[in-house]
C-alpha cells in the first residue's frame, strides 16, 4: 500500500508499516544517504511558517506519520496505517531490522543530557544495538557543519538517528546531506511515543496547547484551499 495524503500543503507517504519497511532494505542498498523523518504536527507547524522546513519535509524520501493527529487531519481515522501509528510500530520494526542485520548508529541530539538520554533509551530497549559515535551541541564551543559531517563519517556509522531541532536539522541537511557517508538520516521529529519511553518527559498542558494549535491550522489550512 503506497499513497500520498496532504496535510498543510505538505504531501505525505501514506503506507503500512510493511510498505515502510521494503522501502528502508531499498535505501540500505544505495550508497546514497536517504532522509526518513517521522511527521509530527510540530514539525508541519513549522513547515507552515517556514519555507526551509517545508522543502526538507518535500523532499523526505520517506515520510513516517508519528502522531494520530496528523492522520486525523488527513481525514484517516481508523485502518491498518491508523492502528500502527497509534502503537508506533514504525519505530520498533525499524531498530529491529536493523540491529539484526547488523547495522551501525550515530546519536544526534540537542544537548550532550539529551544524547545520553537517547543513548540509555535504544541500549536498553535494544540490547545489542551498536552505537559507533554521537555528537551535540556543546555550550561554548563553535561546531560546525564540517565538524559534524566528520564526525558522522569518521564513525562509519550506517544509520544516523536525530533527534536535532526542526530548522536547524533542515537548513544543515539541505545543504549538506551529499557529503555525508551514511545510508539512512532518521529523524524523531520529537516523536512523542519515544521521547517518553526515554523519559523525556512534556507536561499535558503542553501536549494540548499544541494539539489544539494544530487542530485549529489544519481547519483553517482546509477552509482557504476551499475558497
Amino acid at each position: 500500500m503506497n499513497e500520498i495524503v496532504e496535510v498543510l500543503g505538505i504531501h505525505i507517504d501514506h503506507m503500512n508499516v510493511a510498505s515502510e519497511m521494503e522501502r528502508i532494505s531499498e535505501f540500505l542498498s544505495t550508497d546514497s544517504l536517504n532522509t526518513v523523518g517521522i511527521i509530527t504536527m510540530k514539525a508541519l507547524l513549522i513547515a507552515a511558517e517556514d519555507p526551509v522546513q517545508k522543502e526538507y519535509l518535500e523532499q523526505l524520501d520517506l515520510g513516517v506519520v508519528g502522531e494520530l493527529e496528523v492522520l486525523e487531519a488527513a481525514g484517516v481515522t481508523s485502518g491498518q496505517i491508523y492502528e500502527e501509528t497509534e502503537e508506533a510500530e514504525f519505530l520498533a520494526r525499524f531498530f529491529w531490522n536493523l540491529i539484526s542485520n547488523n547495522h551501525s548508529f550515530f546519536l544526534l541530539g540537542e544537548s550532550e543530557e539529551e544524547v545520553e538520554i537517547l543513548e540509555t533509551y535504544v541500549k536498553e530497549t535494544y540490547p545489542d544495538i551498536l552505537v559507533r559515535g554521537r555528537a551535540s551541541d556543546t555550550p561554548g564551543q563553535q561546531l560546525s557543519a564540517e565538524w559534524l559531517v566528520n564526525e558522522i563519517n569518521g564513525s562509519g556509522a550506517d544509520v544516523i538517528i536525530s533527534g536535532l531541532q526542526s530548522s536547524a536539522q533542515a537548513a544543515f541537511l539541505l545543504e549538506n546531506r551529499k557529503m555525508i557517508n551514511g545510508k539512512i538520516w532518521l529523524s524523531l521529529g520529537e516523536d512523542t511515543n519515544i521521547q517518553n519511553e526515554a523519559g523525556i518527559k512534556h507536561s499535558w498542558f503542553g501536549t494540548l496547547l499544541k494539539k489544539n494549535n494544530f487542530k485549529r491550522v489544519a481547519a483553517k489550512f482546509r477552509n482557504e484551499e476551499i475558497v
